[in-house]
């Protein structure tokens, strides 16, 4: 692997790693989130998604299974996306933050595929 090839995965990981600790830390705006979509298990759903981000977004900083790890990162991003930045339904700025936030996950997702894709 090349210098910015880890530079590069360590980079996309830390949002992963940081927001994983950081759910992990205080869960309860997120739990509300799940719940007002109706997550069955909220709080379960949380820790999980939380322990995932954690979890692979340390093996794609280390270059431990990064195909895996870019996999799992991209599945749990899909939820997060979608619940946590529904902007179709926001007006005004708070919509415009919402949506940015949104194709934010979209930027993120596709890192992951082109990450996931290497050989």
């Amino acid at each position: 692997m090349s210098v910015t090839g880890f530079i590069g995965r360590a980079l996309l990981a830390s949002i992963f790693i940081k927001n994983g600790l950081d759910h992990l830390r205080q869960p309860e705006p997120i739990v509300r989130a799940a719940r007002g979509a109706e997550i069955p298990e909220p709080e379960l759903a949380v820790k999980a998604n939380s322990a995932v981000m954690l979890g692979a977004g340390a093996m794609l900083a280390l270059g431990v299974a990064p195909r895996t790890a870019s996999a799992a990162l991209a599945v749990s991003l899909i939820p997060t996306t979608v619940i946590g930045h529904p902007f179709w339904d926001r007006e005004g700025r708070e919509r415009q933050q919402q949506q940015t936030q949104f194709m934010k996950n979209l930027a993120l997702f596709g890192a992951l595929l082109a990450v996931g894709s290497r050989r």
